[in-house]
């Protein structure tokens, strides 16, 4: 809700801070480990509002920012929180707010979250055939329906 996923506002600033961390290795908030980053960050936030934060090493470096040549998968099965972030990974000409760096990576999502734009490119989960819906079984047995 805060940070690289947003459902409701079609918010870029949210998708932005989750690419400076999450890429860029910047973000207001560094520690040395997960778990203090979690509990410290809890003190003021549930998890769908904690801030973005970083796991940095002695030099105070961006352990893990996402680089050319790795992987990336994202394990969402819902597409209203995916679509943006898979913009941000896979389209070139991407203009919703400055990336700074796009790493060259491999990308695949859970499911294909825009049948339309088919993103992402590649998906582990082929989007399931809908058959025999309520309607369709409706309509078959002569049940007159209304929907608007």
């Amino acid at each position: 809700m805060y940070v690289t996923m947003d459902r409701y506002e079609n918010d870029w600033d949210v998708v932005k801070r989750g690419w400076d961390a999450q890429v860029r290795g910047e973000a207001p908030h560094k520690f040395t480990n997960a778990v203090e980053a979690v509990k410290k960050l809890r003190e003021n936030a549930n998890d769908q509002y904690l801030p973005p934060f970083v796991i940095v090493d002695e030099n105070e470096k961006a352990v893990g920012p996402i680089e050319d040549g790795d992987a990336v998968v994202t394990f969402n099965f819902r597409a209203d929180r995916m679509v943006m972030l898979a913009k941000a990974l896979e389209h070139q000409d991407f203009d919703k707010f400055d990336r700074v760096k796009v790493p060259k990576i491999r990308y695949a999502g859970m499911l294909q979250y825009d049948g339309e734009l088919k993103l992402p490119g590649h998906y582990l989960v082929s989007p399931p055939e809908i058959d025999r819906t309520s309607g369709e079984y409706l309509v078959h047995n002569g049940v007159r329906t209304f929907a608007c």
